[in-house]
């Protein structure tokens, strides 16, 4: 599974002809993956191209790019499962008249909810991206949202996974090994109240990223959608 040779070159070609700011940032990422290859997210679809080769690197910088567009919370396309309503009328005494309403509201803050660990990432990636860190937009690489590279001769990659509760866990992040270190760090707790944003573990954001920030960005980014 390693990486053709001009692998960041390609990469560098590929995302300057998508979108050339994001250029370096792309080619770094390569970079790492030319490195730890079993860190490279496998591609969806019966003829998706192998990892590590050209159609791959073009493939994932359309991917990278394209996942940084604005989305907007949606519902889930599923149908709600009818005996729900028999367990909220029969159970949590929810009045008949209210059901469907209900449902919906259900739905809504089910879409939400699906959107909450993505507007995390945006926010994050707006205030680190500019002091050196890499988004890893496109889930591009496997458990791992935001990377750094070296500043200096001898100094590893770090590389970090962020969630959105304490309680979500991926245990494909001890499959990157070679040269890195995963941080990981959760913003909210599922048994209390309260954030977690005093424990971020890089130095240099933590003054700079809040809960009150946070909801700021998400108010302004969902402001703009409309």
């Amino acid at each position: 599974m390693a990486f053709i040779a001009n692998a960041e070159a390609i990469a560098l070609s590929a995302m300057a002809a998508i979108n050339p700011a994001l250029a370096d940032k792309y080619a770094n990422l390569i970079k790492l993956l030319v490195m730890n290859p079993e860190a490279a997210s496998l591609m969806r679809g019966k003829n998706s191209p192998a990892v590590g080769t050209e159609a791959y690197i073009r493939a994932q910088a359309t991917n990278f790019a394209s996942a940084r567009a604005p989305r907007a919370p949606e519902p889930p396309a599923t149908i709600p499962d009818e005996m729900v309503s028999v367990i909220l009328e029969n159970y949590f005494n929810v009045p008949r008249a209210n059901l469907e309403r209900a449902k919906q509201e259900h739905l809504l803050s089910m879409g939400a909810e699906n959107l909450v660990g993505e507007l995390l990432e945006r926010y994050l990636a707006s205030i680190m991206e500019p002091r050196g860190w890499i988004w890893c937009s496109g889930s591009t690489v496997k458990a791992v949202d935001l990377i750094k590279p070296p500043t200096a001769p001898g100094e590893a990659w770090t590389l970090l996974q962020v969630k959105n509760r304490d309680n979500s866990e991926n245990s494909s992040s001890a499959a990157i090994r070679h040269g890195t270190s995963i941080e990981k760090w959760f913003r909210t707790f599922s048994k209390k109240t309260g954030s977690n944003w005093e424990a971020f573990p890089d130095a240099e954001i933590r003054p700079l990223v809040s809960e009150v920030d946070f909801r700021q960005y998400v108010k302004a980014y969902l402001a703009a959608l409309k």
